[in-house]
């Protein structure tokens, strides 16, 4: 039985712009896709090349490894895209014109203190909200310690995030410690961060994001950080 009605409240999600789904992914999906994210993350060759963007880790303390739509690498993962159950949500949210945007599978390896600092994905100067959404899945339990998923619920919108230290506090925010086939949908103007990875044991979330096809891609290259602006289309 397709349980996606329930699982997904829309009007909350309009609400505080994010909303955790348990269990989305399990048994031997989730299974899979373990291996196949393990597998992924053993070749550095995979990896988006970091030679370069020294001046972007050092100013805004953004360090994840990040491994850009290796849908070849993971196919539970590609699968997962064209997912009824997926898409039944991909279409609550954009019931014009959905489109598959990116994937991304980020790392933070045990040992090295790698975190994400509070941003928003796109300008909300230039795209409001509800056009662009990431569809975060969590293949392994995250703690606290190993980089909880931190939210300013409601900050989603025109509103943009206000200018600080790049990991500082924040008011209103909370933090969710996703479990393993755990799903947490966002829009991409909410003010969210992941914090350092002091455990012992590896990070791993994988971003699903889907655009308004209405949406040129320039229009959503732009990514807001407490201390600037950046834009990943170089």
């Amino acid at each position: 039985m397709d349980n996606t009605r329930w699982l997904f409240d829309k009007s909350r999600f309009q609400a505080q712009g994010f909303i955790h789904l348990p269990s989305f992914v399990h048994g031997a999906d989730l299974e899979s896709l373990q291996a196949e994210v393990l597998a992924l993350i053993s070749s550095k060759a995979l990896m988006v090349p970091r030679e370069g963007s020294e001046h972007f880790f050092k100013k805004y303390q953004s360090t994840s490894y990040c491994y850009v739509d290796r849908h070849e690498h993971v196919p539970t993962l590609a699968a997962l895209i064209n997912h009824p159950r997926l898409r039944h949500i991909v279409r609550e949210l954009l019931p014009e014109e959905g489109l598959f945007h990116a994937s991304l599978v980020q790392y933070h390896k045990a040992g090295e203190g790698q975190a994400i600092p509070w941003h928003q994905d796109i300008d909300p100067e230039v795209v409001g909200a509800g056009q662009m959404f990431n569809f975060l899945l969590y293949p392994f339990d995250t703690s606290l310690e190993s980089g909880a998923l931190f939210v300013v619920p409601g900050s989603h919108g025109n509103k943009r995030l206000p200018a600080g230290e790049p990991h500082g506090d924040l008011p209103g925010q909370m933090h969710l410690c996703p479990r393993a086939g755990d799903m947490v949908i966002t829009d991409c103007t909410l003010f969210h961060k992941v914090n350092h990875n002091t455990s012992g044991r590896d990070r791993m979330s994988i971003n699903m994001r889907f655009r308004n096809g209405a949406l040129d891609r320039k229009q959503t290259s732009v990514g807001i950080y407490r201390n600037g602006r950046v834009n990943y289309g170089g």
